[in-house]
């Protein structure tokens, strides 16, 4: 019994490695081929695999990105000659638009991959006060309660949760997964030991993971304008 056929979400990871590589660098021995087959086995998205030791080998990485180069009218080769309808699928709607790929990629990276705990203590900037306002600024903008009302008021103000930082919009660019993909941030210094009192809407901000995680990193020391600015100025070169 074979193993299931690469889906969209691996089609995608292997069609973002391939604008990575040059054509002579697309082989098993590559620590980037390697890579992507050690992170396609994590995935965790197929329920049944009858041969666990072949399943997305790096030999079958190196033939689905051979696969690739057959609709590569950039690619002087023949390529291989197999390969699914969903290929074809894949680059007719990717390989024009390498930076919504590269969006894609990274966020089924970040929803199969990168699996934590809510919060670390090693994720905190070194000087940060105490590890007390750590846990106490993490456990602000983790309440389930907190969060809810949050995004609700957002919701009902804007119409649609917008990472505040980035301006990234999970349901709008990734449908219906992306629901539940965007986080609240407590922005607000704290610099004394806190008391008890409720907390305030307007101290939380929505963002995606990745500029949460930028921002617990540099708390204290960047504010979220600050991360935002240093975005725009990266995108206006």
């Amino acid at each position: 019994m074979k193993n299931p056929d690469f889906i969209r979400e691996e089609l995608i990871l292997c069609l973002d490695l391939y604008f990575r590589l040059d054509y002579g660098q697309m082989h098993g021995r590559h620590p980037s081929v390697v890579q992507l087959s050690n992170d396609l086995k994590n995935l965790n998205i197929h329920q049944f695999i009858p041969d666990k030791e072949s399943f997305r080998s790096v030999n079958s990485v190196a033939l689905k990105l051979a696969n690739f180069k057959r609709l590569d009218s950039n690619f002087g080769g023949k390529g291989m000659k197999m390969g699914g309808k969903m290929d074809r699928e894949i680059w007719n709607e990717y390989h024009g638009h390498r930076n919504k790929l590269e969006k894609e990629a990274f966020l089924i990276r970040h929803l199969y991959l990168d699996v934590k705990d809510t919060f670390s203590l090693s994720d905190q900037k070194a000087n940060h006060q105490s590890n007390f306002l750590y846990k106490f600024h993490k456990n602000r903008e983790t309440d389930p309660l907190v969060m809810k009302v949050k995004k609700e008021m957002v919701l009902i103000e804007a119409k649609k949760l917008q990472c505040e930082v980035c301006d990234f919009d999970a349901i709008e660019f990734y449908d219906e997964i992306g629901r539940n993909l965007m986080e609240i941030h407590y922005y607000k210094e704290i610099s004394d030991e806190p008391g008890l009192e409720a907390s305030d809407m307007k101290d939380f901000i929505i963002v995606c993971s990745n500029c949460h995680k930028v921002l617990d990193k540099n708390y204290g020391i960047l504010d979220y304008n600050d991360i935002r600015s240093l975005l725009k100025k990266q995108e206006n070169g």
